[in-house]
């Protein structure tokens, strides 16, 4: 019976073929981890050394030190240099005369970080902080913040997608009242900023513009849409205009985050694209846009977007930094698949590929009998 050992021979190949598989690609899957930890610890210390003795980082520092404090947070939630900032966050909230009263953006990205770090009861009126912020939403549409120039040659407030996208996300990160009917208008005001291609535009007249710090192009401005309307709005990847977004930053990432205004990569919006990414449980997508940021950090450990200016490096690695540490390498398939569900297919497929040798090696031995009862008989035949 020398036909039998090659169906043996061919079950144990297909078993070691399917265990070394599935031992590399779980060694490859995890092999991006310790450069993304690596990463993240650079961008963590440039933080801390450039952290301002009363918490505050850079000159406005409104606007970047919510990202900075809640990268600190998220990697040490006792760390005493994100206390302290989270501690000027609140102090600059409750203070109606501070700059963060500016624009409906900033306040909401600064009661975010509150909210999103469980610092919310440092406020000493929450009460007064929501209705502030809600006072910029405009009658039945949404939250004012940019200035625009009027065709007088004027400038005045507008509402964009930018600050409604903050104010909300802000809102509902820290549990604060905002009606159900003026929700709905601020939502319905985002949805129709979006174009054909998913991108959503910063108003109804303007598509884009670099000056808007939180938002200074389209791939940054739809990535917080999205994160708006899954926290918030309770949007999830199957609405249309949800899809829509979703593609369009697919799309930004097979082309570095470029845009047609620049041409240029943008560490930003790729760091807000991973966030939204895993919102939608995109886990595939998010760790794409993490490996482009990856490949932008600075020696120093800090990043820089091309919208930025040379020196105003800490918005943006604050939000790498909170994108690096929320978005982590899961197990092989976890993007997709449960663990249990996983094994169960490794087990069917393994059973499967035995069944299947098991019947071919079946088949080759009643091949091989009739093929030696037909030589017998033909012998005996010959001898007769």
């Amino acid at each position: 019976m020398p036909a039998s050992k090659y169906p043996l021979n061919g079950a144990i190949w297909v078993i070691i073929i399917l265990t070394l598989s599935i031992v590399s690609s779980t060694h490859y899957t995890n092999a991006a981890t310790p450069s993304q930890a690596s990463a993240a610890k650079s961008a963590l210390n440039w933080l801390s050394i450039n952290e301002k003795a009363d918490g505050s980082f850079e000159d406005f520092p409104q606007i970047p030190t919510p990202g900075a404090a809640l990268a600190l947070w998220l990697n040490n939630s006792r760390s005493p240099q994100a206390a302290k900032s989270f501690n000027w966050i609140a102090s600059q909230l409750d203070d109606s005369s501070s700059y963060a009263w500016g624009e409906a953006d900033i306040p909401g990205v600064m009661l975010y970080t509150l909210g999103a770090s469980n610092n919310v009861g440092l406020l000493h009126n929450p009460a007064s902080v929501s209705s502030g912020l809600g006072a910029y939403q405009q009658k039945s549409s949404g939250f004012i913040g940019y200035y625009a120039q009027s065709p007088d040659g004027s400038y005045a407030q507008v509402a964009t997608s930018v600050d409604t996208a903050m104010a909300l996300w802000g809102m509902s990160q820290a549990n604060s009242p905002i009606s159900y009917e003026n929700q709905t208008f601020a939502i319905n005001y985002l949805l129709s900023l979006q174009n054909v291609d998913g991108r959503f535009n910063l108003t109804s007249t303007i598509s884009q513009s670099s000056t808007d710090a939180l938002g200074p192009e389209p791939i940054s401005v739809t990535a917080l849409v999205l994160l708006a309307l899954r926290f918030a709005g309770k949007y999830t990847a199957d609405d249309n205009h949800v899809s829509k977004a979703l593609d369009f930053l697919a799309n930004t990432i097979s082309k570095n985050f470029t845009t047609t205004g620049d041409h240029k990569g943008h560490v930003y919006g790729a760091a807000l694209s991973a966030l939204a990414f895993q919102a939608y449980g995109r886990t595939v997508q998010a760790l794409a846009s993490v490996a482009f940021t990856l490949t932008q950090q600075n020696s120093d450990g800090s990043f820089l977007d091309a919208a930025r200016g040379s020196s105003q490096k800490t918005l943006d690695t604050g939000w790498v930094a909170i994108a690096l540490e929320q978005v982590q390498p899961g197990p092989l398939f976890g993007s997709f698949l449960s663990p249990i569900v996983f094994v169960g297919i490794i087990v069917a497929v393994g059973v499967a590929a035995v069944v299947a040798i098991l019947a071919v090696f079946l088949v080759v031995s009643r091949r091989g009998s009739k093929q030696t009862a037909a030589s017998g008989a033909v012998l005996n035949v010959l001898t007769n």
